[in-house]
């Protein structure tokens, strides 16, 4: 494996990049190979993973159940991906079908609905409990349909002063500002054409934050009561198509203007379970999110052969 040429393909898709190849070892991760994975980045989507640990944590408890249901709320309604964004006003889901929604279509709306469900609050501190380096990048923590709000209505000028205010200043602007304007996602998406503000209005962890949480994670679907866990990180295959090398596999992405993050579990046939993430962020344009995708293939084939974990670890040409 080439971990030279690769580290050089992301330099050329995005000024600001991180990638992470590793193996679970129990909740730990053991690095394979890595490119400024201490670096946090904006991960959009991907931050939904702390969402289904937090939910993972209640239901542990006992404080939520799987089979526990939500009415869907306009006022939480938020912008696709996601079929829950045109669930009418007053349907009852499980919590269950939002997690799934949440992580196989990367669903806003049920993101949105499990977060008001759980607490805010609670969401925010899961990043720390999920072992998360700098949790306080995420306070308050943006509900999707806030960040879409903001990014669809509000000046930049606004922005800037959401950016330089303390956490309680931000939440009063979010509260007083953003929390009323009901979205419609058959509206389309207001001034919101290229990157925007995805500095500092966003969501944030470095590849190793989201090996750590990821890793927990799993470890976590193996216990009684919370074997949908990993169903629901393999809800999305994320176009693994080869199941005799991986058995199971999942993906959870993040796509916004300037932002692409794409993180992977791979469970091999013997049993070993990998992860992968890469994490672009191009404050000045698109990144090919396509491209980024074709330069992880090769990963995953060196992966997948059951002695080549040391060659891949081994053969570093950078």
């Amino acid at each position: 494996m080439r971990w030279g040429q690769l580290d050089q393909n992301l330099v050329a898709l995005a000024p600001q990049s991180n990638l992470l190849v590793a193996e679970f070892r129990g909740s730990a991760c053991a690095e394979i190979h890595g490119r400024n994975e201490t670096a946090p980045l904006a991960i959009a989507s991907t931050f939904k993973l702390y969402v289904l640990g937090e939910l993972a944590r209640q239901i542990q408890i006992g404080d939520v159940r799987w089979t526990d249901t939500v009415v869907v709320s306009d006022a939480l309604r938020s912008m696709p991906s996601g079929d829950y964004a045109w669930a009418p006003s007053g349907t009852v889901v499980t919590v269950l079908n939002l997690a799934e929604a949440m992580i196989a279509q990367s669903d806003n709306t049920a993101t949105d609905h499990l977060i008001d469900l759980l607490g805010r609050e609670n969401v925010e501190r899961a990043f720390g409990a999920f072992g998360h380096s700098e949790p306080e990048a995420n306070v308050p923590l943006l509900l999707t349909r806030e960040l879409f709000s903001i990014k669809m209505s509000q000046s930049h000028v606004w922005m800037l002063r959401y950016m330089a205010a303390s956490d309680e200043d931000q939440l009063e602007m979010l509260e007083t500002q953003i929390v009323p304007i009901i979205i419609d996602p058959d509206d389309g998406w207001g001034n919101w054409s290229g990157p925007t503000a995805i500095d500092g209005i966003e969501w944030f962890a470095s590849a190793d934050d989201l090996c750590r949480a990821t890793a927990s994670l799993w470890s976590i679907g193996a216990q009684t009561g919370l074997e949908p866990v990993r169903e629901i990180l393999t809800g999305n295959r994320g176009g693994i198509a080869d199941t005799l090398t991986w058995p199971r596999a999942g993906y959870k992405g993040g796509l916004e203007a300037g932002v692409v993050n794409m993180t992977y579990i791979l469970e091999r046939s013997d049993g070993r379970v990998f992860f992968v993430t890469a994490g672009y962020n191009q404050p000045a344009g698109r990144v090919d999110d396509y491209a980024a995708r074709e330069h992880l293939f090769p990963v995953f084939d060196c992966l997948g052969v059951i002695d080549g974990v040391r060659s891949c670890a081994s053969n570093h040409d950078d």
